[in-house]
C-alpha cells in the first residue's frame, strides 16, 4: 500500500506546463505576473516548477476565456473562489452582461456586413477614377452619396474648444 507521500506527481516546468495547456511559454508567463498561476515550488537554479492542479488552472482560464471572460473577470472569479464563496452568481451575472455585448456587436457586424454587400454589388456597375484633388476614392465616397451622409461628423473647426450648444451646432 502506498501512502500518499509516496505517490507524487511530476512537476512541469514553464516550458512543460506551456505544452501541456496548449499555449505560449508567453501565456503562461503572463497569467503568472497577474497571479492567475502559481509555482509549487523553484529548483536550486531558480526554475518555476508546476504541479498538475496548475495545468488544471489553465485549462479553467482557458475554458472562461472560451466563453468571452476577460482576464480581469477571471481574477475576480478566482479570487471569490480562493476566499470560499460562490463564484456561480458573479459567473452569471458577468456572462449575462456579456450575451447582451455580443448581441450589439453581433448586430452591428451584421449591419456592417449588409453595407458591404450592398457596396459591392454597386461597385461592380461604377468604373475606376483617378482622383481629381477633392475626392480620395470615388468608390467609397459613392456610399456616403448613396447614404445620403448619414454618418456621424466631426466636430466643427467653429466649435472646438467650446461648449456646444443649440444655436451654435450645425
Amino acid at each position: 500500500m502506498t501512502t500518499k507521500e509516496e505517490v507524487t506527481l511530476p512537476l512541469m516546468t514553464v516550458r512543460q506546463l506551456a505544452r501541456q495547456g496548449d499555449v505560449t511559454v508567453y501565456v503562461v508567463r503572463n497569467y503568472l505576473r497577474r497571479g492567475l498561476l502559481q509555482a509549487a515550488t523553484h529548483t536550486e537554479g531558480g526554475y518555476q516548477l508546476f504541479s498538475t492542479s496548475e495545468l488544471l488552472r489553465l485549462h479553467f482560464i482557458r475554458t472562461a476565456q472560451h466563453l468571452g471572460f476577460t482576464l480581469g473577470e477571471i481574477e475576480e472569479i478566482i479570487h471569490h473562489s480562493l476566499l470560499r464563496h460562490s463564484p456561480c452568481p458573479l459567473v452569471r451575472d458577468i456572462i449575462r452582461r456579456r450575451l447582451d455585448d455580443t448581441r450589439q456587436q453581433l448586430d452591428r457586424l451584421l449591419a456592417m456586413h449588409g453595407r458591404m454587400e450592398r457596396a459591392i454589388h454597386a461597385w461592380a456597375e461604377l468604373p475606376d477614377s483617378i482622383p481629381t484633388g477633392d475626392d480620395v476614392c470615388a468608390l467609397i465616397e459613392s456610399v456616403a452619396a448613396a447614404e445620403g451622409g448619414g454618418f456621424v461628423k466631426s466636430t466643427p473647426r467653429r466649435l472646438l474648444g467650446r461648449r456646444p450648444t443649440e444655436e451654435n451646432l450645425p
